[in-house]
């Protein structure tokens, strides 16, 4: 009999991934493409939704000839996608807008607008701050309203496609809807209470299923486009946060996860529903495997990275080793200076007109200076979300911290996080972990991985462990409070500055 393979799709916010594993995780082949993300103005952020399908099929097609594995022996296939922004589709599941990404921060004001208006009502129902129900309702105020059949996210319009799905087949999967701004997440059903006070149809909002549901087979479409046969399973999928989740064995209570990619996320899984009334930092997502939930916050750091190195060393190729070296021989609290790293807005508390900072930088700190103040930014950050998450479920054991993403091959970076929060930190042999996770949903979804089994036991291995340097607890705490103390501070002045208030 002919070994089974799953195919796993992460259509992440810069780049799309597709890689072919075996029953045990075993990656038997892979390719990966950046995703080309438009700026057409200051605040906009956009990206052409045909290419989520698009480059799904090219990146299948690639895997299949690069590991000359036959599209007869593919058992199931599963696509996840990035969580903050929404797509929009008509009748015959054609895109009718732009991918509008969870950078784009044009709709400020009803992002503003609905959650000071009904934000512990969303905190309560949803689990979280919504990230992308402004974008509906930005949608809701232009023309392009009247050709809207479904909002929908990019997994489920590169799977639906691949199945041949309509627009009343339309769908979005559970770990979606936390940031919908108009779910029950418990009920794992949309609101009707916040449709209603916020006038949007529910019939613009796709059927809510599981994960591991199966949505459809191949179609002849899709076998054209793939090189795929005709009616291999599809899963329905999920986030790319909770794909990397469940691909690095973070589905047990009490386990941790540091996410450093694009976005820089610190998750807690959690064996209850708990929402953030108080602070709105935390967001509540359900977990796409067994019943379990997940606790995470969110920080654009990676992709202030991208723009530090960029714009400071420009055309210098590989540029992080050598910004690691340097920042390295800098003490802990990088001479005096603080970053806040959210250049585009906040997601979590919803506060889109925050920007960048930096304080207390005098003509001795170089750029190196600047940019270990970057990386301990986020390791602030995530030690607020920490203390936060223990206020609400205070009877988890935290453990050790899972670091996946680019991130992990930083060991400065590692360190500091480590130092900061007085917790081990581990890797794992492999640092992305979204395309297992998406191929684990799809295979437990098509009954090739059967219900309770360990999935840590049999997917994850641990690479390094980064161990606290006790000393350094003392020395950041400062700089910890003055992270925290900024934000409040400064609300006002990021008002002025972001002129939010001259808009209509």
């Amino acid at each position: 009999m002919a070994e089974k393979y799953v195919i796993g799709i992460d259509l992440g916010t810069t780049s799309a991934k597709c890689a072919v594993y075996d029953l045990d995780g075993r990656t038997c082949a892979e390719a990966q493409r950046e995703m080309q993300i438009d700026y057409p103005h200051p605040g906009e952020a956009e990206q052409n939704a045909e290419d989520f399908y698009t480059y799904s099929c090219d990146l299948i097609r690639e895997c299949l000839s690069q590991g000359r594995i036959s599209g007869m022996d593919i058992a199931a296939l599963g696509i996840d996608s990035q969580m903050g922004g929404i797509m929009t589709i008509d009748q015959d599941y054609n895109p009718v807008t732009r991918y509008d990404t969870p950078l784009d921060s044009r709709s400020g004001r009803q992002n503003t607008w609905m959650h000071e208006n009904f934000g512990d009502l969303i905190m309560e129902k949803c689990g979280s701050i919504s990230t992308f129900g402004n974008k509906i309702l930005y949608w809701k105020e232009r023309e392009e309203w009247k050709r809207i059949y479904k909002f929908i996210q990019p997994s489920a319009f590169a799977a639906g496609r691949l199945a041949g799905l309509s627009g009343d087949d339309a769908y979005m999967d559970e770990t979606f809807i936390c940031f919908s701004g108009f779910a029950d997440l418990q009920r794992s059903a949309w609101s009707e209470e916040l449709c209603s006070l916020m006038d949007v149809a529910v019939e613009k909002l796709p059927r809510i299923c599981r994960s591991t549901d199966v949505i459809g087979e191949i179609s002849a479409r899709g076998a054209e486009d793939t090189g795929l046969p005709e009616g291999i399973p599809i899963a329905a999928g999920c986030g790319d946060q909770s794909a990397g989740f469940t691909g690095a064995g973070i589905v047990y209570p009490g386990q941790m996860v540091d996410v450093s990619g694009t976005a820089c996320i610190l998750g807690i899984c959690s064996g209850s529903y708990a929402y953030d009334k108080t602070h709105r930092t935390l967001a509540c997502m359900k977990a796409p495997v067994d019943s379990n939930y997940h606790l995470i916050s969110v920080v654009l750091g990676g992709r202030t990275h991208k723009w530090f190195a960029e714009s400071f060393f420009p055309g210098k190729e590989n540029i992080y080793p050598e910004l690691d070296a340097k920042a390295s021989e800098i003490p802990p609290g990088s001479g005096g200076l603080v970053s806040i790293n959210y250049l585009q807005g906040r997601f979590f508390p919803p506060e889109p007109e925050i920007r960048g900072c930096f304080i207390g930088h005098t003509w001795a700190h170089t750029p190196y200076y600047f940019y270990r103040a970057i990386l301990e930014s986020i390791a602030y950050d995530h030690y607020c979300t920490r203390e936060i998450a223990l206020e609400l479920v205070p009877e988890i054991n935290t453990r050790e911290i899972t670091a996946i993403g680019s991130g992990v091959k930083s060991d400065l970076w590692m360190q500091i996080k480590a130092d900061v929060l007085q917790q081990k930190y581990q890797s794992l042999t492999r640092s992305d972990c979204a395309t297992l996770g998406a191929a684990i949903i799809a295979a437990r979804g098509a009954g090739l991985i059967p219900e309770g089994e360990n999935l840590s036991d049999r997917f994850v291995s641990s690479d390094k462990i980064i161990t606290p340097v006790p000393e350094n607890k003392k020395k950041y705490e400062k700089y910890i409070k003055i992270y925290r103390d900024l934000f409040p501070v400064l609300k006002n002045t990021y008002k002025e500055l972001s002129g939010r208030e001259d808009e209509k």
